[in-house]
C-alpha cells in the first residue's frame, strides 16, 4: 500500500542523497583546508547557510525556484535528493574539516614530491584518513533523510511520498496506531543505521607500553 510506497520511496531518496551528501561536504572540506583562493571565508560561510534558513523557507524556496522551465524539478525525485544533499552538507563540511585539520601537510607535500597530482593525492592519501569523517557524514544525513519534515513537507508529491509526509498524514486522519507502528519501524531503521557505523568505524584503543624489570631481564608488555 502507500505506506510501503512511502517506506521504499524514502529509503531510496535516502540512499541516493547520503553519499552524495557525504562526498561533496568531504570535497568541500578539502578544498577549504588545503586550498587558498579569493573569497575563501566568503564560501565557508556560504556552506553553513543552510543550517541558519529554517526548513520551512528552503522548501518554499526550492518551489519558487525550480518551479518552472528551463528547470522545472518539483514534483520529481530529483529535487527531494538536492534539498537533503544542500540541507546535510554542513555536517559532511565541519566533520572533513575537523578531520583534515588533524593530518599534517608534510603527507600531501610528500605525496607531491613523489609525483602525484592534487587529485591522486586526495584519493590516495587524504581520504583514507578521512574514513571516520566521511562515515559520520554519511549515516547523519541518511538519518536526516529519512526524518526530515520541514523542508520536504512543501517538496513531496503523490508520487513521491516520504515517510514522515505519510505519517503526519495519518496523524491528522487520527489513526494514532498506524502512524506510531510507522514510526516505530523508522526508529529500527535509524538504529540498525547507527549500528552499521559503529561496526564500521570499529574503535581504536591506544595504551602505553610499560617495560618491567625483573630476574630474567626487561621485557616491553
Amino acid at each position: 500500500g502507500s505506506a510501503w510506497s512511502s517506506f521504499w520511496t524514502t529509503m531510496e531518496i535516502a540512499l541516493i542523497s547520503a553519499p552524495l551528501t557525504a562526498g561533496i561536504g568531504v570535497l568541500t572540506a578539502y578544498l577549504l583546508v588545503r586550498q587558498n583562493f579569493r573569497g575563501k571565508n566568503a564560501f565557508e560561510f556560504a556552506t553553513m547557510l543552510s543550517f541558519a534558513i529554517p526548513g520551512t523557507v528552503i522548501g518554499v524556496s526550492y518551489i519558487i525556484a525550480f518551479n518552472v522551465p528551463p528547470i522545472e524539478l518539483t514534483g520529481t525525485g530529483i529535487i527531494l535528493v538536492l534539498s537533503f544533499v544542500f540541507r546535510n552538507m554542513p555536517v559532511g563540511v565541519r566533520a572533513g574539516i575537523a578531520s583534515m585539520s588533524q593530518i599534517d601537510r608534510s603527507l600531501d607535500e610528500s605525496s607531491l614530491t613523489l609525483g602525484a597530482n592534487s587529485w591522486q593525492t586526495f584519493r590516495r592519501v587524504i581520504l583514507p584518513l578521512l574514513r571516520s569523517a566521511m562515515l559520520a557524514a554519511l549515516v547523519y544525513s541518511f538519518v536526516r533523510a529519512m526524518t526530515a519534515i520541514s523542508a520536504v513537507i512543501f517538496l513531496v508529491s503523490a508520487r513521491y511520498d516520504l515517510s514522515t509526509s505519510y505519517i503526519v498524514g495519518r496523524v491528522e486522519n487520527n489513526e494514532y496506531g498506524i502512524a506510531i507502528a510507522y514510526s516505530t519501524v523508522l526508529i529500527a531503521v535509524m538504529l540498525v543505521a547507527i549500528g552499521l557505523m559503529q561496526l564500521a568505524v570499529g574503535s581504536r584503543n591506544i595504551g602505553r607500553r610499560g617495560i618491567q624489570g625483573g630476574d630474567g631481564g626487561w621485557s616491553i608488555r
